[in-house]
């Protein structure tokens, strides 16, 4: 079997360490600190602080980096190096900020300032990467004691903005076995839109977090002029995530 390297093995790429390990390949897992290094080797990877120093032209690879400066600087480290046969990069639906309607792994990114960083950074990987690049625009990550619903247990209070405006979601494990069968996949599409089917609008999700947390109802800003997002995942499920194990937005309200 070719070998997984996987580049960020932090708590997403954590699980797609364990997946691959399960399923019998030697798997090479690169990490920011020590933190994590001894639950990686439980699993049975080779674990690594720092960058990949080498990799196999049958090799598949992950980037699953936290931070967009973080990932320009990891791909202009090995922009010099031939990329193996496969590399998933993921990326954010923040890809798609400021736009609303019909939206799919097509659509062209959106017009503010987070959106275009993220649509540069994805251009960095693409020149890099080529024909060996898919992307995976990953909705907000959670799981229990970790997402919005948390963050808004620390906060105290609702984020300002817009009422109706589309929050995308998407459970840790969920998003795992999306970028797993990915690395896998015979015939790819280049991207692929990652969350539940319907997201939330912001006023439905917190309302009933604040619900959840008996905390005080937000005051929410000024509508949106855009229409909500309405994400089309319907590539996702055909290829990649089927059956999803948390398919309702309402998971992320476990506290």
């Amino acid at each position: 079997m070719s070998r997984v390297i996987i580049w960020g093995a932090g708590e997403l790429g954590g699980r797609v360490v364990s997946k691959a390990c399960s399923a019998g390949h030697t798997v090479h897992a690169y990490t920011a600190t020590n933190k994590r290094h001894h639950t990686l080797r439980e699993l049975g990877a080779v674990v690594q602080s720092g960058d990949p120093t080498e990799w196999q032209a049958d090799d598949t690879l992950l980037l699953c980096i936290a931070g967009t400066q973080s990932l320009r600087d990891a791909i202009e480290r090995v922009r010099h190096r031939p990329p193996p046969r496969r590399v998933v990069l993921t990326s954010s639906t923040g890809y798609y900020n400021g736009l609303g309607g019909d939206i799919d792994a097509t659509t062209s990114h959106g017009p503010t300032e987070r959106a275009q960083t993220i649509a540069a950074c994805e251009g960095a990987f693409r020149e890099w990467a080529g024909d060996a690049a898919i992307i995976i625009r990953l909705g907000g990550l959670y799981r229990q004691g970790r997402g919005p619903l948390n963050a808004l247990k620390m906060r105290g209070h609702v984020p300002y903005g817009a009422a109706n405006t589309t929050l995308a979601l998407i459970h840790y494990d969920d998003a795992a076995s999306a970028v797993w069968t990915a690395l896998n996949h015979p015939n790819p599409q280049p991207a692929y839109l990652a969350a539940s089917d319907p997201c939330p609008l912001r006023q439905e999700f917190y309302l009933a977090a604040c619900v959840v947390l008996d905390i005080a109802l937000p005051n929410f800003g000024p509508p949106s002029s855009n229409a909500p997002a309405r994400y089309d995942v319907s590539a996702l499920r055909k290829d990649l995530l089927p059956e999803p194990a948390h398919p309702k937005w309402q998971a992320a309200l476990v506290p």
